[in-house]
């Protein structure tokens, strides 16, 4: 999936004193490693178990899922711009409503020496329309002593396993208020503080370890960034699974560590990934040659600390990439390298969980052969609270404020000249966003 919106934060013994939580992926994806572990988000009562149903052959088939309603008020400067395409200079409206919902159908079975193995269906509608379902996640799985192995449309295994700072609600780095925000006429996502690549969902080839001592470490391989031979279709071939106009094999490696001091949970994250840049670029049909980008390479790291109610975190990723999802999309050569840091805090009391959040996001917009250009410079801030109404129902709302400076309109390159970066209200080339929003989320 893209990333975590109301993510997991994985439970840590007796440490994590607040109560489990839910996400934006499946709770118990078949018997593997706690769901979300590398997830940034809120704690809430834990959803109730997904419901049994009778199946073949003495396979177990469950349900689960979760439904989310929100409402916002935002406040864009890129709203009322005036834009490099017609019509951006109209203004938005500044109130709206999202709709969002996953449905998960968890098949699992036993074999008779003892063998774990089934498969996971994530249905999603996520805002492509609102009668629109498709796939997010969908793969088999088998499991044993050794570990688990998973094949087909997943995470990356950094992604599954990463650290990152907490959060309550809809608050977070990359956390839901980019979801009422337009990026029509700039580059990449209007957010950078995001966790590590999951890999585009792509069809791979995921390892995870058991836990030993506190420790587990996963790795995970993908061809390219599809999930799905496609066929051409018309008169104009659209993309195919082969094209190599994706990154190519992308390799994915993290560790964890998961302990309990006393009354003290500890988490430490580490991951990273490298993938080659792609090597065509789709015209007209025809793929021509991209010489200008650099293989990926991507490091994340983290840290939560939670005791007495508190739960203190921080993250930090770098590496050679470009845009949001750290990893995700090739960074033109002679360019230099990206980073985030954020930091999180939050505090349970009985069912309301309070957080606040912090970071801040570079990226070089080139300009090396000519002039300088300034780097893209994003900031985010926000304090957020979740509201346990009951088992599996929770209430949230959070502000989130956000300064982009510098974001470019087409890619940058070692050619970049300052005309390359966006303007707003009164010439500036500051972005400034404040969402503030509220929501009810029902998982089961």
């Amino acid at each position: 999936m893209r990333k975590i919106l109301l993510g997991t934060t994985a439970v840590v013994g007796l440490a994590l004193i607040a109560p489990a939580a839910f996400a934006q992926s499946p709770a118990g994806r078949g018997p593997g490693v706690a769901p979300g572990a590398g997830t940034q988000g809120a704690t809430l009562t834990a959803p109730p178990t997904p419901r049994a149903l009778a199946g073949a052959s003495g396979l177990t088939v469950r349900l689960g899922g979760y439904f989310e309603f929100s409402a916002a008020n935002i406040s864009d400067d890129n709203d009322r711009a005036t834009r490099v395409n017609a019509g951006d200079g109209k203004a938005r409206q500044r109130n709206d409503f999202r709709n969002d919902g996953e449905l998960y159908v968890f098949v699992d079975g036993t074999a008779a020496n003892g063998m774990q193995y089934g498969a996971v269906f994530d249905f999603q509608m996520d805002g492509v329309s609102n009668t629109t379902v498709d796939m997010d996640e969908l793969y088999g799985y088998i499991k044993g002593s050794w570990g688990e192995l998973r094949f087909g449309q997943e995470d990356s295994a950094a992604s599954l396993l990463i650290v990152r700072a907490p959060g309550a609600g809809a608050l977070g780095g990359d956390a839901l208020w980019d979801q009422f925000i337009m990026q029509r006429g700039l580059q990449g996502s209007p957010y950078l503080t995001s966790g590590i690549n999951d890999g585009n969902d792509a069809t791979k080839i995921v390892y995870l370890s058991p836990q030993f001592f506190g420790f587990d470490f996963g790795v995970s391989y993908a061809p390219n960034g599809n999930e799905g031979e496609r066929r051409d279709v018309g008169a104009t071939p659209t993309l195919s699974q082969r094209d190599r106009t994706t990154l190519e094999n992308e390799i994915s490696i993290a560790a964890r560590y998961r302990g309990t001091f006393g009354g003290v949970g500890l988490q430490l994250g580490a991951g990273a990934m490298v993938a080659d840049a792609p090597a065509n670029n789709a015209v007209a049909g025809l793929p021509a040659t991209k010489t200008d980008l650099d293989s990926v390479t991507a490091y994340f790291f983290g840290a939560q600390v939670a005791a007495f109610g508190f739960a203190l975190g921080a993250e930090y990723a770098t590496g050679r990439y470009f845009g949001s999802s750290v990893g995700r999309n090739a960074l033109s050569k002679d360019l230099d390298d990206s980073s985030h840091w954020l930091v999180g805090a939050t505090y349970t009391l009985g069912p309301v969980v309070m957080g606040a959040v912090y970071g801040n996001g570079t990226q070089d917009n080139g300009g090396t052969t000519a002039a300088n250009v300034k780097d893209r410079d994003h900031t985010v801030w926000g304090i957020g609270a979740l509201y346990t109404l009951a088992p599996g129902l929770g209430l949230y709302a959070a502000y989130n404020s956000i300064s982009d400076e510098n974001i470019p309109i087409n890619r940058p390159t070692a050619d970049s000249t300052s005309a390359n970066l966006a303007t707003f209200k009164n010439g500036s080339t500051t972005r400034n966003i404040d969402v503030l929003m509220a929501g009810i989320r029902l998982a089961f």
